[in-house]
């Protein structure tokens, strides 16, 4: 694995040469530039006035729900910690791609949630789920804007470049934590990997948990957000039907998309989760998402 670009760190160390292979040796030398890495608490900073401020999304007001779980979420974020030159990149992210940031506030925040349901058989920590979905899509900082907001299908390069994005978190959190980034760096890396091994950046298999929840809820968000290459977004059950889909084929755990649904479905949450193969919502017309341009 390489990149095209020389990679910097937000504090303009040079992390990774352009076409450097991005091996093991690399990482640990990465890992080893890492300076005293001084944490902070978010409870008293803007990120934590943003993450509560997500909690009004009327998009999800459904599975944000009932408000005692959601302060259970919040007390679970005041515990949170993390380095400062995190905190950094967040605050250049919102800067540089608001879009991005709020995707990233949508999806800690629905991984708090979903952690916090009793029926999934693995237990998630509630703040570690949390905190891995703040820096999740930390490597699209680094990715141009003419690719991100794209309003036309991408071509063959623009789409190695976006792909690029959880290789590039990779390697930031490994300077951002230094000898700690065995417990997080993997947030960033696995999260567009799927359990077929249909996803990237290596199309494996065996996927941490919670990149396994963080997996899940991000593609729900990326479905129903407004985005330049859709005229409309997808419809809250259009989205979901998608995510069974991928579900019944292996993709996702299915327990993680169950546990949406039922959130989802508020009036009738004991009701039998089954694919509907009539009446089902359609994926918006004019949409460029995961379309390849003809060279």
């Amino acid at each position: 694995m390489k990149l095209e670009k020389d990679l910097y760190a937000i504090d303009k160390t040079l992390l990774v040469q352009a076409g450097e292979p991005i091996s093991r040796k690399t990482l640990q030398r990465v890992a080893a530039l890492s300076e005293k890495i001084k944490y902070v608490p978010i409870k008293d900073t803007w990120l934590m006035k943003d993450l509560v401020e997500t909690f009004k999304d009327k998009r999800y007001a459904n599975i944000l729900h009932p408000p005692d779980i959601n302060r259970k979420i919040v007390r679970s974020i005041a515990r949170i910690r993390m380095p400062e030159k995190i905190l950094s990149e967040l605050a250049y992210l919102k800067t540089r791609s608001p879009y991005t940031y709020q995707h990233i506030m949508v999806i800690a925040i629905l991984a708090g949630k979903v952690s916090f349901d009793h029926s999934l058989k693995n237990k998630y920590m509630h703040d570690l789920a949390v905190l891995l979905s703040l820096f999740h899509d930390l490597g699209k900082s680094r990715i141009p804007l003419s690719i991100l907001d794209k309003p036309t299908p991408i071509t063959i390069k623009e789409r190695r470049i976006l792909t690029s994005h959880p290789l590039i978190g990779y390697v930031l959190l490994h300077y951002y934590f230094g000898k700690d980034h065995k417990k997080y760096s993997f947030s960033s890396f696995q999260h567009h990997e799927r359990l077929d091994g249909s996803g990237y950046p290596l199309g494996i298999k065996t996927l941490n948990k919670y990149s396994q929840l963080i997996g899940v809820v991000d593609a729900l968000d990326a479905l129903i957000s407004e985005r330049p290459y859709r005229r409309k977004p997808f419809s809250l059950r259009a989205a979901i039907d998608l995510l069974l889909d991928e579900a019944e084929r292996g993709r996702f755990r299915k327990s993680l998309v169950r546990t949406l649904i039922i959130y989802s479905r508020r009036e009738n949450p004991g009701a039998k989760i089954v694919i509907a193969q009539r009446g089902r919502d359609q994926a918006p017309l004019d949409n460029a998402y995961g379309k390849t341009a003809r060279s």
